[in-house]
């Protein structure tokens, strides 16, 4: 992306930053002219966790949930660069989330975006919570918890079209399959339970018997190897734009 040859202060927002991680380590040594990176979660143990695991004197971390743009306007035209990876796909109105990135940019600023378009996991959700076993231990909208993008089958000439009408030139856009494997089912369903939005609906003495109907809907969706491993099938797009002069 060229980014690390800029000549300009760098002033940077990193959504979706979990628990530091990524922002200390491969986001910070891109910017050898850095002057601070705003790094933001919705959730208050992540920023605990990367606040005493991954403080640097140029983060700053702090909970805000972005869908809310009163937690962020105060940076309004002062970003040189914005970056979001994977977190992107849990925003309701992604319209509306792509406006106020560009409101926060400063003209020619840029923004980095790679989130997931479809998952066989999100079908499987949708399987299991139709389920007669299991349907009326949930009480929440199921669909909630599944990506738009998921729902309606968005491809990457969806958002080409939706970031265009914001205002932003692409310099890029790729969408992606990417084939991940796990070692056993074991390592696969517990992954896939710790993400789970359904996991605390479920009943103590239940979570042994919805594990296995889980991974037996998502290896439906995903499939295995010819060994027999489980994979994880994903497709997620790359999105490299930039606000005008």
């Amino acid at each position: 992306m060229g980014w690390s040859n800029g000549e300009e202060e760098e002033v940077i927002m990193d959504v979706g930053c979990g628990p530091g991680r990524l922002t200390s380590q491969f986001i910070v040594p891109c910017f050898p002219k850095l002057k601070k990176i705003m790094a933001l979660d919705v959730i208050p143990g992540m920023i605990e966790v990367a606040k005493s695991n991954y403080s640097h004197p140029k983060i700053e971390y702090a909970v805000a949930n972005f869908e809310d743009r009163s937690t962020v306007e105060r940076w309004e035209g002062q970003l040189t660069k914005f970056i979001c990876i994977q977190c992107f796909n849990r925003i309701k109105d992604q319209k509306k989330a792509f406006k106020t990135v560009y409101d926060l940019l400063q003209p020619n600023g840029e923004a980095a975006f790679l989130f997931l378009l479809h998952n066989g996991y999100y079908e499987a959700i949708l399987k299991i919570a139709e389920d007669s076993k299991w349907k009326t231990y949930f009480t929440c909208n199921v669909t909630d918890c599944v990506p738009e993008s998921q729902l309606k089958n968005y491809s990457a000439f969806h958002f080409k079209n939706m970031v265009q009408d914001v205002g932003f030139t692409i310099r890029y856009c790729r969408e992606t399959q990417n084939v991940t494997t796990f070692s056993n089912d074991e390592e696969y369903i517990d992954f896939y339970y710790s993400v789970c939005a359904l996991a605390p609906y479920i009943p103590e003495n239940e979570v042994s018997e919805f594990k296995k109907d889980l991974l037996r809907y998502i290896i439906q969706e995903n499939g295995r190897n010819n060994d027999g491993t489980p994979v994880d099938k994903t497709a997620t797009i790359e999105l490299i734009l930039k606000k005008p002069a």
